[in-house]
């Protein structure tokens, strides 16, 4: 009888702990703007994978993950395909209900994410944010302060830490003799975002030196603004963040085609957006750490996931941004950059 009471009892603890480890399996739907490959999504969802583990969520233990690539630069480019893109991932969100939805880059967030505020059975997170939460929440209500967003939605806004990076330019450049530095921007929302950004960010300018937005709206736009910059002895630096440029027969250019042939053909030294296009060419400068944004975006899902509420945990900036070079573009470019400033570079690539 002892041996009988000792198996059923066996037999009870294993099915209450099988049905316990059920119970804590938790379900993430992740949206991203763009494909599996994006230098800008990859790092970021690497990131978030890194923060829920540092809450003690992984992927295929107690936590599953869903996935859906808008891709929103190169396919789904015009704004009633992103709509449709958007339409079907709530529909998958629908499917998996989860627990947490995290969304990533400005077309995610408006298309997914808003159409989700105020669901009281779903929390969302949002990652690489360029256009300010104070905007999109005029456009639909989602949050009382960035301190205490007081609804379902949280996450980290994308902050380029523009001044910074104009300061590392400079330095990497003592004795170039321009003045100027020209953003370049699409013409897509994710372009008109970060150069409201822009704006918001940029303070004095060191002394001297004088900043310069253009926006072009096809990839023959961008190829012929590139030489007219060439032609440009104030030129100092561009910033090309340029990423998403429609050519001719349903072609579009994403970041891989429009950097390499910038590479081929700028004779300008290119400030870098994230530490990933310097890694793919650009020449570097300061840059916003992706990977770092992503880690707090998956910190903040997975308190949620442990019992805290959205609306309790605050819209951050991203934290923190990297010094990176590639000392290859530099070379090509004839740059020398100063050996101190080189040695404290968070990145080099070659």
């Amino acid at each position: 009888m002892r041996k009988l009471f000792f198996f059923v009892t066996i037999l009870l603890l294993a099915g209450w702990n099988s049905n316990a480890a059920e119970e804590e399996i938790k379900r993430v739907y992740l949206v991203a703007s763009y494909t599996q490959e994006d230098v800008c999504g990859k790092p970021q969802e690497e990131g978030i994978l890194r923060g829920l583990s540092k809450e003690g969520w992984f992927e295929g233990m107690n936590l599953q993950v869903e996935r859906y690539y808008m891709d929103t630069k190169g396919t789904h480019t015009s704004p009633e395909a992103m709509k449709r893109e958007g339409q079907n991932a709530l529909q998958g969100i629908a499917a998996f209900s989860p627990h947490v939805v995290i969304v990533l880059d400005d077309n995610a967030f408006r298309e997914v994410a808003l159409p989700l505020a105020g669901q009281k059975n779903v929390s969302v997170v949002f990652s690489g944010l360029n256009g300010p939460p104070e905007s999109y929440n005029e456009q639909c209500p989602f949050m009382q302060t960035r301190q205490h967003p007081g609804g379902n939605i949280t996450g980290v806004y994308e902050k380029l830490y523009i001044n910074n990076s104009i300061r590392v330019i400079q330095r990497a450049l003592p004795n170039h003799p321009g003045h100027k530095i020209v953003g370049i921007i699409d013409a897509t929302a994710t372009g008109k975002a970060l150069e409201k950004q822009f704006f918001l960010e940029m303070k004095a300018l060191p002394a001297g030196l004088h900043w310069e937005f253009e926006t072009v709206g096809t990839w023959r736009e961008y190829m012929q603004l590139i030489k007219r910059l060439n032609r440009d002895e104030d030129v100092l630096a561009i910033y090309p963040i340029a990423l998403s440029l429609p050519a001719k027969k349903g072609v579009t250019y994403t970041p891989v085609d429009i950097f390499a042939w910038t590479i081929a053909h700028s004779t300008k030294p290119e400030m870098a957006l994230n530490y990933f296009f310097s890694k793919l060419g650009l020449f570097g400068g300061a840059a916003v750490d992706f990977k770092s944004m992503g880690s707090l975006t998956g910190k903040k899902a997975g308190q949620i996931l442990n019992g805290t509420s959205a609306g309790m945990l605050p819209i951050e900036n991203a934290p923190d941004y990297a010094i990176v070079f590639n000392v290859t573009r530099a070379k090509q470019l004839g740059i020398e950059i100063p050996a101190p400033l080189l040695t404290a570079a968070d990145h080099i690539y070659k």
